[in-house]
Order: C-alpha cells, then sequence, then structure tokens
C-alpha cells in the first residue's frame, strides 16, 4: 500500500476519534408555557372546562393529561386521562387559527375543591406539569347514593382490581351513574333519560331507549348513534360480542327474545331470535313448539343478559324464565342448556337432549342473571333463585340468591359449580341484580332488589382475589331502578386518540 495514502488514513482516524461526539440539542425550556385562563361548570358538576392560553405555538402542543386527586384517605386509583392532539382537534377543543384550547375535565368530585393535575407533552419543548384547583358544585342526586348504610366501608387495601363502577339505573334522568370503590358519586349520564340499558364502550357510554341508541362522551357531549325503527334497541341490558354490542331487543310479534349485535356507530352486525331458533328445534325434535313459545305480548322467555364466549365462538344468554342457553355464534344452532329440570322446559324431549347434567353439590341457576365467562372461561351469574313467573311449572324457589362459577364439561355434558358466594344465604334478590369478574377472582356483587330484610335494599359489594371483602354498601330502593345491574370499569388510564 502507498505509504503517503496510509499516513492519510492514520491521521483521518485520530482526527475522528478525539472529536467531540455531538450531543443533541437540549429542548427550550421558555418558549412553551400554558397557564389556565378560567374553568366554565360543564352538564353536570361532574364536568367542568378549563380555557387554557398558550403561550407559545399551537403546533408544538402533543398531548394532555389530566389526573384527579382522590380525596384524603381514599385508597382508590385517581381518574387520569391522556388526550392526544388529534382528538382535541377533531371535537374543536384545539383550534390552532384561534388559539382556543379547551380541555374537558371529568370525573369530578362534586361539591368539592378538586385537585387536578394537568401534564403537558410538546413535540420541541419539555413536558410541563401544573395543579389546578377546580371548585365544583352540588348534585341534587336522586338515586339516594349519598345516604349509603356503609356495611363495610371501603378498606385501605389496594387488592382490589377495580376502583369504578357502572351502575345501570332508571332512578332519575341521570342513567347511568358511576361510582367510586369509596361509594362516591363521579359522573352520571347527561341524555336527560332514566333506562336501565346502558354500558361503557370504546370509551363513551350507550344507552338504549325506545328506537334509539345514544352515545354518550365522558364529556356530556350527546348523540344518537343509531334509531331501530322496527323495536326498541334494549329492553334489559347492553352486553359486549364478539366484535361490538349486544342488545336485547323487541320485534315486532316478539318481546324479550330477539339479540342484535352492533358496532360503535350502532350499524347491526348479527341478529339472533331465540323464538325462531327454540321452534325449529322444538319441531326438529318433535315437539310442538305452541306449548312453549309463545307471541307477544307473552313474556315466555325474558331475556336479561347475553355472553360471547370465546373460545367455541358461540352466545350464552340468560332466560329469566327457563333456562341459559348456548347457541353457535355463526349458526344459532343450540349447543347445550343449563337450567332446573323441574321447569317446564324440562319436560319437551327436544330441549331436554341438550340440558347438562349437574356435579354433585352443584345447584342449577334459577332465574338468573348477568350471564359472562371469567378469565378461565368459566360461566358465571347471579343465581336469583326465583322460579318462573309465566312457565308451568315454574320449578323451584329458593330462600336466598347467590353468584355462582361453572366449569363446563361439553364433552361429558356436566356442569360443575366450582365458586358461589352465599353471604350466609341471609340475602334474597329475586330480580335484577349480577356479579362480574374484573382480574381474576376480583368480583363486583349487585344485589339489585334485596326483599328478605324489611324495608326493600339494593347493596354493593366488592370480593378481591383473596375473598376478602373490601366494600360493601346498602341503600334503601323500592325496586330495581337504583342498579339493575353494575359493572366494574377502569377510568384510571382512559386514553383519547382518535374521533
Amino acid at each position: 500500500m502507498n505509504m503517503k495514502f496510509l499516513a492519510w488514513l492514520v491521521l483521518l482516524a485520530v482526527l475522528f476519534l478525539s472529536s467531540p461526539v455531538a450531543s443533541p440539542a437540549p429542548l427550550p425550556t421558555d418558549a412553551q408555557t400554558i397557564s389556565v385562563a378560567s374553568h366554565q361548570a360543564g352538564p353536570t358538576p361532574f364536568i367542568s372546562f378549563l380555557s387554557l392560553v398558550s403561550h407559545g405555538p399551537f403546533s408544538d402542543i402533543a398531548s394532555i393529561r389530566f389526573t384527579i386527586t382522590p380525596k384524603p384517605g381514599s385508597f382508590t386509583r385517581p381518574i387520569s386521562v391522556i388526550y392526544s392532539r388529534s382528538y382535541l382537534q377533531s371535537r374543536g377543543y384545539l383550534d390552532p387559527r384561534t388559539r382556543n384550547l379547551i380541555l374537558p375535565v371529568f370525573g369530578l368530585y362534586a361539591n368539592y375543591s378538586n385537585t387536578v393535575v394537568v401534564n403537558y407533552s410538546f413535540t420541541r419543548h419539555k413536558p410541563q406539569q401544573q395543579n389546578i384547583v377546580v371548585p365544583t358544585g352540588s348534585f341534587s342526586d336522586p338515586c339516594g347514593f349519598n345516604n349509603r348504610i356503609a356495611i363495610q366501608a371501603r378498606t385501605n387495601s389496594t387488592t382490589l382490581s377495580y376502583d369504578y363502577m357502572l351502575l345501570k339505573n332508571a332512578c332519575g334522568d341521570f342513567s347511568p351513574t358511576i361510582l367510586d370503590t369509596d361509594g362516591e358519586i363521579r359522573w352520571v349520564g347527561t341524555a336527560g333519560l332514566a333506562y336501565f340499558a346502558s354500558t361503557m364502550f370504546q370509551n363513551a357510554v350507550y344507552l338504549g331507549n325506545g328506537p334509539n341508541l345514544y352515545r354518550m362522551e365522558f364529556d356530556g357531549a350527546v348523540s344518537v348513534a343509531a334509531t331501530y325503527p322496527n323495536g326498541g334497541t334494549a329492553h334489559h341490558n347492553i352486553d359486549y360480542g364478539k366484535v361490538g354490542m349486544i342488545l336485547d331487543e323487541d320485534v315486532p310479534g316478539q318481546i324479550e327474545s330477539f339479540n342484535a349485535e352492533v358496532d360503535a356507530q350502532g350499524n347491526v352486525l348479527k341478529v339472533w331470535s331465540l323464538a325462531a331458533i327454540i321452534t325449529d328445534a322444538m319441531i326438529a325434535g318433535g315437539d310442538d313448539p305452541s306449548q312453549f313459545v309463545y307471541p307477544a305480548p307473552t313474556d315466555w322467555f325474558h331475556n336479561n343478559a347475553v355472553a360471547y364466549r370465546r373460545s367455541d365462538d358461540s352466545l350464552v344468554i340468560s332466560s329469566r324464565e327457563n333456562f341459559v342457553i348456548c347457541i353457535d355464534y355463526a349458526t344459532g344452532a343450540i349447543k347445550w342448556i343449563l337450567g332446573d329440570p323441574t321447569k317446564k322446559w324440562y319436560q319437551f324431549p327436544s330441549l331436554r337432549q341438550y340440558a347438562l347434567a349437574l356435579a354433585p353439590n352443584s345447584l342449577p341457576p334459577i332465574g338468573q342473571h348477568a350471564v359472562s365467562f371469567t378469565a378461565d372461561d368459566k360461566l358465571l351469574l347471579f343465581d336469583d333463585g326465583r322460579g318462573s313467573l309465566f312457565q308451568t311449572p315454574p320449578g323451584d324457589d329458593r330462600t336466598y340468591s347467590a353468584p355462582r362459577k361453572y366449569q363446563l364439561d361439553l364433552t361429558t355434558k356436566v356442569a360443575t359449580e366450582e365458586w358461589n358466594y352465599p353471604n350466609g344465604q341471609t340475602l334474597y334478590s329475586p330480580f335484577c341484580s349480577s356479579v362480574y369478574e374484573d382480574s381474576p377472582l376480583n368480583y363486583l356483587v349487585d344485589y339489585s332488589i334485596i326483599s328478605n330484610l324489611g324495608p326493600i335494599y339494593m347493596e354493593l359489594l366488592g370480593l378481591d382475589a383473596s375473598g376478602a371483602k373490601i366494600f360493601d354498601y346498602r341503600y334503601l330502593t323500592s325496586g330495581c331502578d337504583d342498579a339493575w345491574n353494575a359493572i366494574p370499569i377502569h377510568l384510571e388510564n382512559l386514553q383519547f386518540t382518535a374521533p
């Protein structure tokens, strides 16, 4: 190799190794600040809108997070929400042309000076944080949730996997209601309606009333997602389906025996007529369906809940009058039935052939509500213990109600009761009510209408994975209106990233 060329290579290497490595330019700290100009009360005391002033280019804002500090002594996870820039722009909260910036804050305590921690993220500047005090007005609660009887106040344990619950109710024009596990109201519906059928789906709350499916944003905005002229949207519940939400519908000629899965815009994805499915099965089995399936207005089925089972692509439906029935999601063919064999349905061979036998020491569900599947694929439900109101024979009646969980062996056709919570067999809630699992073995139990204690009560209690009771609240009521069904929800890390 040419010695002169080699010398040049050595010199270049020395210069490269001795040169300092360039560090990234530090983010500027003084070009972008945001301050709060004012705040405006929302449609309820649980919502407020903060007007923000940006002392820098609006194009630099990437996202904003707010976190509501829990009250002193609370062990709940704080409500915390992050809004992306695109979401704020799509909702009209961030307008670079007018330099308007509004931050919607929800989940506030009513009649309280809330401390809200706001974190700002920028594309070219260091993040900022500020504490803002947001005072709120009082709330005249038509449901009486502020008058709870604490059978057991929330403990200081942080083992419970959820801190918020959505109560599906019809006790005032604020359906539904969100409570935290301290028993504090943190949000109420803003559609001005009182109706049972509701749920939280894709960062919004949906409510069915008449032919309309309403979508309520957490900032209080309300829209009609869809209108179904041929029947009501949901006479009982709105449950989670394969990809969307499943409505319990009434249709011409049939009541409380029809289900439809819809997407977030209310578009119908799939429908199932239990009247048609059971009629076809009974005819195929040599029975007369007119002895079991009846046209409207007879409430022969009384569908009150649905659960999608992903492990075998099936739909499990609660018929309060009769049984829990499983059908194939795609075809609607009956797979199995679990219920009280002393009821009328068991007298028909065409239906009895689908019956699951009960293992020793296992009780059948009677008048059940709130079917779902746990993390380990077990059937969970609230066993009300109330026999049929229309079908004869009506089957057994019990003196207490209890959540129950079943292992289903579909090869041997046996259902084994694997867990229950009889609560000393002291509470009888013959109608409505629910139990749901959040993280494995963490349960929310709702006794909607306790009728054996003299006054009528509704009761909410939470169990952690060890079986410990973390809270237990009781409320005076007159029916199922306060919380006919209650589900655990999570508000501690909501992310709004798209319209």
